[in-house]
């Protein structure tokens, strides 16, 4: 027999054949040892990771004991593995009885700090214990890879934080209540040193959003967090900043000026300066109506003398019938309607009868002073105390008035039965010269100064401004016939 070739026979033919185009060789050799090379490289690697793999499962068994947690289990941030269930129950409440000590509610740059304790949270570290253990000790496909690699795969483990819901919204009720919660600031006006007028600006109000609130509370200890987002409600204020440099009123439409120091007596003087600051910067809106009561009743003033009774008497607010009388006849020089206005019992030494305007603020017949804005635009309200120790009443408006006013006030009768009467007259004059109003603006009769108890006696010094003088007002009372 013919002995072939370890090369040759027909599947070697056969290839040849294949290989020949046009009576040209192809050979493909080289393309098959490639192919050999990378599938024999293939092997190798994946051989190399079975060992590793069988390495890191035995690695896993020796270093994790049954008893212990799977290394890689972490409850809310603590890494347990390796631990007992006892260790991490241990450690778990100790992280929790840290982080839940104090939560912190934030807002912007503000922080809140309330207590856990408070909001009644609680962290199960027993079962967060268990859960830690049972992980990689399941039938699911990651339990399976976990328990074979002694590590565990599957992320972080739910620590069951809870907190009370009923004393966590009572707890930001109180919040909003007593610190977060405010009014929208409508934007107003002051004058500073030099005498011009300035804005000052709006501010927004804010309402904490219990509910919302609540909400982030619940995301942020599910994530064993301790920092809380306060979710608020902006509030707009009525007159914005730029609304107001529109209606900026910086023209001075009325003033009046009285003796604040002609009476040394601390507390008159003290009431003098807290109803005067009270009334101060009042912003009145077109068509408004200023109470000098609601700005300035019910402080905590000090006591001086006040007519009483037919008398004297010592009791607190005494003074503040200076304040409201000076502002009174602010108003009337403005040009502005009166809307309530009540004489004192007797004549005052500071102001003219007929020019004064008496305030009570008891539940008994109170009595107000109240003027309206009747300018069309917005009306500041200024009262103060100047360096000179004058008690200084100013109303400014957006434009000036044009009007002009005239007061007077007279004596007419006096009768030792029947009191001092006194009429004062009141004359207004339009932009074009034509005469407003002419009358009569009060008919008024005041009793005789009823005399001063020992006890409440002082020295006083002269009125210098917008005093009177009148050798028939005595200062004793006035003796019948």
């Amino acid at each position: 027999m013919k002995q072939l070739n370890r090369r040759g026979g027909r599947y070697s033919a056969r290839r040849y054949a294949r290989g020949q185009k046009g009576g040209k060789r192809h050979a493909f050799g080289g393309s098959v040892e490639r192919h050999r090379t990378n599938g024999f490289l293939v092997r190798r690697l994946l051989g190399a990771l079975c060992v590793l793999l069988l390495a890191v499962v035995a690695f896993g068994y020796l270093t994790s004991g049954d008893g212990e947690i799977r290394r890689g289990v972490e409850v809310g941030g603590v890494a347990v593995g390796g631990m007992t269930r006892d260790e991490a129950r241990e450690a778990i409440a100790r992280h929790a009885s840290a982080t839940f000590r104090e939560i912190e509610l934030r807002s912007g740059g503000e922080r809140f700090p309330v207590s856990g304790e408070s909001l009644g949270v609680t962290v199960d570290a027993a079962a967060a214990a268990e859960k830690a253990y049972a992980a990689g000790r399941g039938d699911g496909f990651f339990q399976r890879l976990s328990g074979a690699l002694g590590f565990y795969l599957g992320g972080e483990i739910s620590a069951g934080v809870r907190y009370d819901e009923e004393a966590a919204r009572n707890a930001l009720e109180g919040l909003a209540r007593e610190e977060f919660d405010r009014a929208p600031k409508d934007a107003s006006f002051a004058v500073v040193e030099n005498g011009e007028v300035e804005v000052v600006e709006a501010e927004n109000g804010r309402a904490l959003d219990v509910e919302a609130t609540l909400a982030n509370l619940d995301r942020a200890l599910s994530g064993f967090q301790n920092e809380v987002a306060i979710a608020a409600d902006e509030r707009a204020p009525g007159l914005m900043t730029e609304e107001a440099g529109a209606l900026k009123p910086d023209d001075l439409i009325g003033e009046y000026k009285t003796d604040y120091a002609w009476d040394p007596d601390e507390g008159r003087q003290a009431n003098l300066r807290m109803a005067s600051k009270a009334v101060d910067n009042t912003l009145l809106a077109p068509g408004e109506t200023f109470s000098f009561a609601e700005q300035a009743g019910m402080l905590d003033y000090e006591k001086a003398k006040v007519f009483s009774d037919g008398g004297i008497a010592y009791e607190e607010g005494g003074g503040l019938c200076q304040v409201s009388s000076t502002l009174f006849m602010a108003a009337n020089y403005a040009g502005l309607e009166i809307v309530e206005r009540h004489p004192h019992y007797a004549e005052l030494p500071y102001i003219k009868p007929g020019f004064d305007a008496t305030v009570w603020f008891g539940e008994w017949e109170p009595m107000d002073m109240r003027f309206k804005n009747t300018t069309g635009g917005y009306l500041l309200v200024r009262e103060f105390i100047d360096e000179e120790g004058y008690l200084n009443a100013q109303l400014y408006a957006k434009e000036p008035t044009g009007k002009k006013v005239i007061m007077n006030t007279e004596k007419i009768e006096q009768s030792p039965t029947e009191g001092i009467k006194w009429v004062t007259y009141k004359k207004i004059y339009g932009a074009d010269g034509a005469v407003l109003f002419d009358d009569v603006m009060y008919e008024g009769t005041y009793s005789f100064n009823p005399p001063i108890p020992e006890e409440l006696k002082h020295e006083t010094n002269d009125v210098r401004v917008s005093g009177w003088l009148d050798p028939q007002n005595t200062t004793g009372w006035a003796q019948l016939e």
